[in-house]
């Protein structure tokens, strides 16, 4: 397990950074840009999306969390970020790393979401009305503009099945990390925030700040300054 005290001597503590469907880690660039220094952030992403998107999308829960573990390896994690579909991923990727932060945005715990149906995608507009029932949110040029609705079809439909497949896998999930949760507030997705509880055998905070249901994009300032302020209590517990 990673341990915050050794950040003091040792640089800024190491953050990874989880998206949200349909986007590759360049979804962070204005996070990035807002942390500055005060967190060293490693922006994932996984294949079918981003500098990835050659690749075939993964949709299943088990090869996705594997993926995102592989890329990290080695790197002294000191705290998983995810957000929206992003939080599930996290949320699994907590328990293998052993990271004792865990934070999650813009979803609802998997133990409170009904049980998927699956099947019944004809169609991209399913796919997408399906994807948006698990809380998702896709921009809305990439449904508008008809090239891009080609070429994120496959995505879009991957995800969705990704989505399901990280419901399930972690529904019952529950890991040692503290975890906390950040809501925008206007944001109608995510319901339920403080039943992340159910999935930690620590503590449970939940915070809300303005923005909508992709953060990162409505608020990064507000993001980061709750990202940089999470790690500072823990160092501080730790010292």
């Amino acid at each position: 397990m990673a341990d915050p005290r050794r950040l003091a001597a040792n640089g800024p503590p190491v953050v990874a950074l989880i998206p949200p469907s349909c986007c590759g880690a360049g979804y962070f660039r204005r996070l990035r840009r807002s942390l500055g220094d005060r967190a060293d952030a490693r922006a994932v992403e996984l294949p079918g999306h981003g500098r990835r998107r050659l690749e075939p999308p993964i949709i299943e829960a088990a090869l996705a969390v594997r993926d995102v573990a592989e890329r990290l390896s080695g790197t002294g994690v000191d705290a998983v970020y995810g957000e929206s579909l992003g939080a599930y991923v996290a949320l699994a990727l907590t328990g293998i790393l052993g990271v004792p932060l865990l934070l999650v945005a813009s979803n609802s715990p998997p133990s409170v979401r009904p049980p998927v149906a699956g099947g019944g995608v004809r169609s991209l507009e399913d796919a997408v009305a399906a994807l948006t029932a698990t809380g998702a949110r896709i921009p809305e040029e990439v449904l508008t503009h008809p090239e891009l609705a080609e070429q994120a079809g496959a995505m879009i439909v991957g995800d969705l099945r990704l989505s399901w497949s990280m419901i399930e896998a972690t529904r019952a999930a529950k890991v040692g990390a503290d975890v906390h949760v950040l809501t925008g507030a206007a944001d109608p997705a995510t319901i339920a925030p403080a039943a992340w509880a159910a999935h930690t055998t620590g503590r449970c905070e939940v915070s809300r700040i303005p923005g909508g249901h992709l953060l990162s994009a409505t608020n990064p300032r507000g993001v980061a300054d709750w990202i940089v302020r999470v790690l500072s209590g823990r160092q501080a517990a730790a010292g």
